[in-house]
């Protein structure tokens, strides 16, 4: 019962910490997957598979060879300078991150409740902080409350919807949408290697603090599963509604509010908690980044983390980003290379070759023992 209690709560923290804002409010679904048209579903699939498949390369390096924080794992299967580019990058993308949820969750609160911004900034930071000071503890509490809530508002939004249209969900309509985009492989590919690279900084440590592979490895399938479930909720509605996303900031909000209003207020909450989610895992993330690198103390790694990403989420990070997204997504498929070929040479060479010696010494042993059983009968035939 215990197994599968763990295998539950880290397929919560695997699908917390990819879901974040951009992903709830279907515009990042879109890009990626509904401008393909209906083939936008085979991606996705695609996409589960292939997070699974990572994810296991990820576990088992950690697990061998005990590593404790993503740097050090950039540090262990990339060459010298290109484990010091990733880390660089990372750990800028992951501060402006920080620094985006932080300004994004006071404009929330200031756009649709009439809450001063800066106050929303100081919820998000009490609030994560006081999670994040409980450790991976912490992680497992808050997207044990965050996802379950994402997966019923998602799932209404999309029941309500095909029940007020029921012809949109059939085959015939969805393939009369044409297609924006033709390249869905290299789409499918960048959006994959993007989220695995992210998440490496909350699948590292919690690996290496749990110590249950296999456990860990079972909640990244559950979570790839549900997550594609939910994905394909979000590409299904981007799909059917292909002018939202030209119209709207937020199109996946303008769905729900030609609904009902209850989904309107759902989805809200949903994206103040996926910001909320994706804060905790960026922090956690650079503290664990700041104890290994720096040797700084996990609680006082989150303070620095927040003091120095909470005064750029009043300048803003929209330039860097801009820059820093084409910049990450190549890094991303490029480290993902190296993790395949550090897995290959390191594990599964090795212990062909440990199988080959033991094969040699049986072979060796058989041959030997045989020898000596046929003198034995000569000796005594004599």
């Amino acid at each position: 019962m215990k197994e599968i209690k763990l295998s539950l709560e880290i397929a919560m923290i695997f699908i917390g910490s990819i879901v974040g804002a951009g992903v709830c409010s279907g515009r990042e679904l879109n890009q990626f997957f509904a401008s393909y048209g209906i083939a936008g579903f085979i991606g996705l699939i695609c996409c589960g598979i292939l997070y699974v498949f990572f994810s296991r390369i990820i576990i088992t390096i950690t697990d061998q060879y005990h590593v404790s924080s993503y740097d050090e794992f950039v540090d262990l299967v990339c060459p010298k300078w290109v484990a010091k580019f990733t880390n660089f990058v990372l750990t800028l993308f992951l501060f402006s991150s920080t620094s985006i949820i932080l300004a994004g969750s006071g404009s929330i609160l200031y756009q649709y409740f009439g809450i001063p911004r800066w106050v929303g900034v100081l919820i998000m930071f009490v609030i994560s902080s006081f999670f994040l000071m409980r450790n991976t503890e912490g992680l497992f509490e808050v997207n044990s409350f965050v996802v379950p809530t994402l997966i019923i508002v998602m799932s209404a939004i999309f029941i309500s919807y095909i029940k007020q249209n029921p012809a949109s969900i059939q085959m015939d309509y969805m393939r009369l949408i044409p297609r924006q985009k033709t390249n869905l492989f290299t789409s499918t590919l960048i959006y994959v290697s993007f989220n695995i690279l992210t998440i490496i900084g909350v699948i590292v440590p919690l690996t290496n603090d749990i110590k249950k592979p296999k456990q860990i490895i079972r909640g990244v399938t559950i979570g790839s599963i549900v997550l594609t479930i939910l994905a394909m909720y979000i590409t299904f509605l981007m799909l059917v509604n292909p002018f939202h996303p030209k119209m709207y900031e937020i199109p996946l909000l303008a769905v729900a509010m030609e609904l009902h209003p209850l989904l309107q207020m759902g989805m809200l909450a949903i994206m103040w908690l996926e910001m909320f989610s994706s804060q905790v895992s960026n922090v956690y993330s650079l503290s664990y980044y700041l104890k290994n690198r720096f040797k700084v103390e996990y609680n006082k790694g989150i303070f620095i983390v927040v003091l120095i990403a909470a005064p750029f989420s009043v300048v803003g990070f929209s330039k860097l980003v801009e820059v820093l997204y084409p910049m990450y997504g190549v890094l991303s498929l490029i480290f993902l290379i190296y993790c395949v070929i550090f897995i290959v040479q390191n594990i599964y060479l090795k212990k062909t070759e440990c199988k080959k010696e033991q094969t040699i010494v049986c072979n060796q042993t058989a041959k030997y023992l045989k020898s000596r059983k046929q003198s034995l009968k000569s000796s005594q035939a004599d």
